[in-house]
């Protein structure tokens, strides 16, 4: 009997957590997290706020749309597999409603490109855009249905003979904004209308893999993409992970971080936890890249693992958010029901107006509370590495200035929300309930929102991290796959599988069981 060690307790962990038991029921497995809930960056939780003396109590949540977790979608296939309880969700055709500085509003839905074509200047840059728009649908489903990540030998060259283009995207992929653009894309609204999923990708287009953003753009168009709908909430998803793990037998040790990864010779030999050594047979790690490095900072004088920290090193850090959330009249939503009809409304603000990014969005979720208000959430991006540093010292030395300069943010994008927004030129939010900076994210594990490390052409595909560090020291979460909630599974898997076939003996017949069909060799 084995015992294994996961740190994180985010969608990725307890995907791999409940794998194990399933395959090896007679083995113990101990899954640590520092926060008091499981699932990383799906937490949610209630706050409360007042307005003319009356207590509204409402439910903050991480704004994503997701893909594949609906009814009979892989990822729905994939958690009956795991035996956890799928959660409900409410399908999104309008994705978003981009707002130009000076022209009408842009809907990108469903038709895709077919209402962006409408925009092209001419009949060449038509043709350009129909390139664009195949090349994504066919990288899109080479990568997820044909491809190997990380591949072995043989697997690359079958690669290289089934599916050339994509593996030379992979291999030679640029920034977005210089793709897009070589590509004779050249009107500017059209440039800013491709250049919108940044905001998900959590870095700026002309640094940002152009195959990630192609591959969330392709996403939204091709994918069941939803929300958690009723009361519902990607929190809800976390706990029935959780609670599916502990079903099986798994151990999960809530609000304890983990310190390192203790090395002895070329092995780890277990986690040190409160200065406490903990004996385990092997070791994996499901957290974001940030934090990878000081887990495994002690095995530096192993070859591989130096290797992994010279890695992290070289990656550039990505951009951080704030979040800003505002009470709503809902007489102002009923009288504009276009505010709930899109799932996000993206802005280009005026040159200079704000030093973080060129673009505010927000987003109203169609839940109504005390039968008066909505809560409405804001998202603007940051991109100076100082200031991000600058917020986390600040909170960590003066509270109560930390508190007052977040209040000072929230009320500032308010400012903007009104100058952008003419709906709410004339009825504003009633007010600002709360604010999160880029320290608010050290809680959940990583001072970057939804991505860890970048998503940059040196860090995308099979640049990705492997899942496998050392013989029993391994990665099973986002950092193997794609930053997010769909990503966090996915490494999850890909984990589970690397884990299982260098300890165990037992290869799965393909990695990505939630998209190729007749996987073999299932425990």
């Amino acid at each position: 009997m084995d015992k294994t060690i996961i740190v994180g307790a985010g969608l990725g962990g307890l995907t791999t957590g409940i794998m194990l038991k399933k395959a090896r029921p007679d083995d113990e497995v101990v899954i640590y997290d520092a926060n008091k809930h499981p699932g990383g960056f799906c937490n949610a939780y209630q706050k409360a706020t007042t307005h003319n003396g009356e207590k509204i109590v409402y439910t903050v949540n991480i704004p994503l749309i997701t893909g594949d977790f609906s009814e009979g979608a892989p990822f729905d296939k994939l958690m009956k597999y795991m035996g956890v309880k799928n959660i409900n969700w409410r399908a999104v055709e309008n994705f978003f409603l981009y707002h130009p500085e000076n022209d009408k509003p842009f809907p990108f839905t469903k038709k895709g490109y077919l209402d962006i074509l409408k925009l092209a200047r001419n009949d060449k840059e038509a043709k350009s855009l129909k390139k664009f728009f195949d090349k994504i649908n066919s990288f899109y489903n080479d990568l997820m249905y044909k491809a190997h990540l990380p591949p072995t030998l043989f697997q690359a060259l079958k690669m290289m003979f089934t599916i050339p283009g994509t593996v030379f995207s992979l291999l030679f992929d640029k920034p977005y904004l210089k793709t897009i653009k070589k590509l004779g894309i050249k009107t500017k609204t059209i440039q800013e209308i491709l250049c919108v999923p940044e905001a998900f990708m959590g870095v700026d287009v002309d640094k940002v893999s152009a195959m990630g953003e192609m591959c969330m753009i392709q996403s939204f168009l091709q994918e069941n993409s939803v929300q958690p709908a009723g009361d519902d909430t990607f929190q809800t998803l976390a706990d029935n992970f959780a609670k599916r793990f502990e079903e099986l037998g798994g151990k999960l040790i809530l609000n304890t971080r983990v310190d390192s990864v203790k090395f002895e010779g070329n092995k780890a030999v277990g986690v040190v936890v409160g200065g406490e050594f903990i004996k385990s047979d092997n070791v994996i790690l499901s957290v974001a890249q940030d934090v990878i490095k000081p887990l495994i900072l002690a095995g530096s004088h192993i070859p591989k693992v130096k290797s992994l920290i010279k890695k992290i090193d070289k990656l550039q850090n990505p951009n951080s958010d704030y979040y800003c959330y505002y009470l709503i009249d809902k007489k102002t939503v009923d009288e504009n029901p276009v505010l709930t009809e899109f799932a996000y409304h993206i802005y280009k603000l005026p040159e200079g107006r704000d030093a973080t990014n060129w673009k505010l969005a927000l987003w109203i979720p169609p839940r109504v509370y005390n039968d008066k208000y909505y809560i409405m959430e804001c998202v603007m991006t940051e991109q100076s590495q100082e200031k991000i540093d600058w917020w986390i010292d600040l909170r960590a030395k003066d509270y109560k200035q930390y508190t007052e300069e977040k209040n000072k943010m929230a009320e500032k994008y308010l400012e903007i929300i009104k100058e952008v927004e003419p709906i709410f030129k004339k009825n504003p939010p009633i007010k600002n309930v709360l604010a999160y900076t880029p320290a608010s994210y050290i809680q959940y594990g990583s001072k970057y929102p939804i991505c860890g490390i970048a998503q940059m052409p040196d860090n995308y595909g099979m640049n990705r991290m492997t899942p496998k560090i050392l013989s029993n020291l391994f990665l099973s979460s986002s950092a193997v796959f794609a930053g997010g909630l769909w990503g966090a599974v996915a490494g999850g898997w890909q984990g589970f599988v690397a884990f299982y076939k260098e300890v165990y003996g037992i290869e799965i017949g393909n990695r990505d069981v939630m998209y190729k069909p007749g996987a073999k060799n299932l425990p």
